[in-house]
């Protein structure tokens, strides 16, 4: 949710409607937790997520094997629409433009992958590591045509 509709009085708005601006905000963490296969904040209790996200503050950008996805052009486009103050976020159009820039100039990652990786007796899930193997990708790219109602 955006600073603005966790803390309306802060930003000038009487009350927490979502906008224009809120969902664009929104977007970009959807795009966040569906390359990541993470909730943004996913380790944080939610009082400290509200704080983080009111004083600006947005998830750090992946790295490794879970980072792969996340170009240096998708990674500006989505701090963008994070913007703290909503009249600082783009419209819906610019972030489209952007983002079919980004589809555009996309490359199927070079990731080195080792080969018969064996963990052992981890003591926890964190200790687990995973293995990517890019070659098994078929990226699909899919363009969406916006309804004008």
């Amino acid at each position: 949710m955006s600073p603005e509709r966790l803390h309306p009085d802060q930003f000038g708005f009487e009350d927490s409607r979502p906008t224009k601006e809120s969902d664009c905000y929104a977007l970009g963490m959807v795009i966040y937790e569906v390359l990541s296969g993470q909730s943004p904040f996913a380790r944080l209790i939610d009082v400290i997520v509200i704080r983080k996200v009111v004083d600006g503050e947005h998830p750090t950008r992946p790295e490794g094997a879970q980072g792969v996805w996340f170009t240096d052009g998708l990674w500006e486009t989505m701090k963008l629409c994070w913007a703290t103050r909503p009249e600082n976020r783009p419209n819906i159009a610019t972030v489209l433009k952007c983002l079919e820039q980004v589809s555009r100039d996309w490359k199927l990652p070079s990731v080195k992958v080792e080969e018969n990786v064996v963990e052992t007796e981890p003591a926890d899930e964190d200790d687990w590591h995973f293995t990517l193997t890019v070659s098994d990708f078929s990226p699909t790219v899919h363009r969406f045509e916006p309804i004008l109602c």
